[in-house]
This record gives structure tokens, sequence and C-alpha cells, in this order.
């Protein structure tokens, strides 16, 4: 079984602000989950996170729901992983150096001595890898999904969205 480094979460909030970063007016958790089709608790806990990370804001009312707070070209694929999924790491060293059977009771000074060696370049790719993210934008991954969506789905999308709105506004 594989697991990832960064999961569904991380997933669902980058698709759910490019979806923001389109759109001229707000949308809400419950369109966005039903949009993607995701678990709209899950969202609504990512939004919350997102919020807090200064990366939405959030409007009230019957046509209300989250906008990004800054443009697309200013809010790094980093600032959203590390909003919703803080504290990330790479890789977690235990420190088995420490543990070799001809070292007894007691590790020599000389085999736990600074950073484990394999820790070191853990670290250095896990900075390479962030300094990747940070170099990429929300505005980045819009242009590649425009290249690659045919412009029904774009024009679809933004119809979708509008349909809600105008159902919610109708019903009030």
């Amino acid at each position: 079984m594989s697991s990832s480094l960064y999961g569904a979460g991380a997933e669902y909030a980058l698709h759910s602000l490019l979806i923001l970063a389109t759109r001229p007016e707000p949308a809400s958790v419950k369109d966005l989950a039903t949009f993607q089709k995701v678990p709209e608790r899950f969202l609504a806990k990512l939004f919350t996170r997102l919020r807090k990370a200064g990366l939405v804001a959030a409007r009230e009312g019957i046509a209300g729901g989250f906008t990004l707070t800054r443009p697309a070209d200013r809010i790094s694929v980093m600032e959203v992983l590390a909003a919703v999924d803080p504290d990330r790491k790479l890789f977690a060293c235990a420190e088995i150096r420490a543990n070799c059977a001809l070292f007894g009771a007691t590790a020599p000074e000389w085999a736990t001595a600074g950073t484990c060696r394999i820790h070191a370049v853990m670290l250095k790719a896990e900075q390479v890898l962030q300094d990747h993210l940070a170099s990429r934008t929300l505005a980045d991954l819009i242009c590649e999904f425009e290249k690659k969506a045919p412009d029904e789905f774009l024009a679809g999308t933004g119809t979708w969205f509008q349909s809600r709105k105008q159902a919610r506004t109708q019903t009030t």
C-alpha cells in the first residue's frame, strides 16, 4: 500500500482555491464540495484553516461564501499546503543510530554527534521540495489547467456556480 506526503486535504484545498481564483463571486463550501463530489464537512474544516491562514475570507449572506484574500499570483502552493497540513515533514528521524547492538547500553559520542546523515539528506530534499512549492502559485496552476481544459468546461463551471447562486437567492 502506498502513502503520499500530502493527502486529500491538500488536493481538496488546492482544487477549491483554483475554483475561487477563477470566479468573480464568492462560492460556498457546500457548492465547492458538491461540484467536486468531496465531503462537505471535511472541506469546511479545511476552509477554517485556510481562513485562519489569511488565504480566504468569508462573506456572509445568501449570496455569500468564500473568496481569495489576494490575487492567485500572490498565493503559493506551499502556503496552501502549510495552512491545511501544518507541520508536515518529509521524514521523521527516529535516531536509531544509537541502538546498534555493538554499542551496548550507551552509544559512543561519534555515533550520535550532529545530525544523522540520513536525516541531513532528507532535510535537504525537503527544502528543495518546499522551495519548489513556494515558487509555484495558484495562478501557475490555473494557467496550466486552462491549457488542458476545453473552453466548454471552463464556461460550464461558471454557469454551474451561477445557477447555484440563483437557486439560493430565489428560495429566500
